[in-house]
């Protein structure tokens, strides 16, 4: 049920998706203009391991049976690019990883949180708030969490990635091209369904308590505790969902499902924590989402004023 809230609450703040959206692509903007000196410097190192590996096709063999070639061809040649671009300029390499993976997640925490609080005012009182305003007010929580959040990630990114390059050194042909597509799939949907639970109600903790960033990580994992099950089922199915769809129709798509994704996440994480929490919220204009806990509560008191 909290998957069909979240689609219900998605398509009612369509507008406030759309600022985050367009929130992220000015972060993306920015930092492709900052990664400019890393493109020219590395652009032939970079095309040449991309026309040589033919990764515009690594994910496209779905219906041939080549997806399992082209998974290994890309995980391959990537680590050889990778290596190169180092053994080339080590300082610009450095600078260039420390956008990808720091600058570039930092600014798109700090739109998550300020996303989420404006869900949270319309959610508990139909409340329609600015989302730069809210940024401007949210900054500071929003940049501590954003900055404890990118140390998480980053832990969690190289779990992925000694996870599938591990798979992708295995060279037995017929594992390779039968087996490694769906290994890979079922690693991946393991391990961002556990990072998914770990930190769901994190920001959604800190906004609802305006408690600080750790006591908020606790209590945030307290509540997805209590709704485990229904919780790792409804996440499993999210992720399964969006990397077959990568898987099926090109690595390229990642460019509008992963924001997205992002997004219906964030709308998933508050009504989740809502939910574990007994709290009332708003799903449209109209209707009012009354959890068990708080319709028990109200039976009780309705028996009560009886007797």
């Amino acid at each position: 049920m909290s998957l069909v809230y979240s689609l219900k609450l998605f398509g009612n703040n369509w507008a406030k998706a759309l600022k985050l959206f367009l929130y992220y692509l000015i972060v993306w903007g920015i930092c492709i203009c900052l990664l400019l000196p890393c493109f020219f410097a590395f652009k032939s190192v970079i095309v040449d391991g991309f026309v040589a590996n033919d990764f515009t096709k690594a994910f496209s063999g779905v219906f041939l049976g080549t997806l399992g070639k082209g998974m290994h061809n890309l995980a391959s040649g990537s680590y050889d690019v990778f290596i190169s671009v180092f053994n080339l300029n080590l300082g610009l390499a450095i600078y260039g990883l420390l956008i990808v993976f720091v600058l570039m997640p930092f600014l798109m925490n700090i739109g998550k949180y300020t996303f989420c609080v404006t869900l949270y005012y319309y959610m508990t009182s139909k409340s329609e708030v600015g989302f730069c305003g809210t940024m401007v007010k949210s900054l500071k929580k929003s940049t501590c969490f954003a900055a404890c959040k990118v140390a998480h990630n980053l832990v969690f990114l190289s779990i992925i990635l000694a996870c599938v390059y591990s798979l992708a050194l295995i060279e037995n042909t017929l594992f390779s091209v039968h087996f490694l597509p769906w290994v890979v799939l079922l690693v991946l949907v393991l391990v961002f369904t556990l990072n998914q639970i770990l930190v769901l109600g994190w920001c959604p903790a800190m906004i609802v308590f305006d408690c600080n960033v750790f006591v908020a990580y606790k209590r945030g994992f307290k509540a997805v505790r209590r709704h485990f099950l229904a919780t790792l089922g409804t996440t499993v199915l999210c992720f399964v969902l969006f990397w077959a769809l990568i898987f099926i129709f090109g690595i390229f798509t990642m460019t509008v499902l992963v924001p997205l994704m992002t997004i219906l996440l964030c709308i998933y994480n508050m009504v989740a924590f809502f939910m574990s929490q007994g709290m009332r919220f708003y799903v449209n204009a109209t209707n009012i989402m009354t959890p068990k806990k708080l319709e028990e509560v109200d039976n009780i008191n309705k028996t009560a004023f009886i007797l």
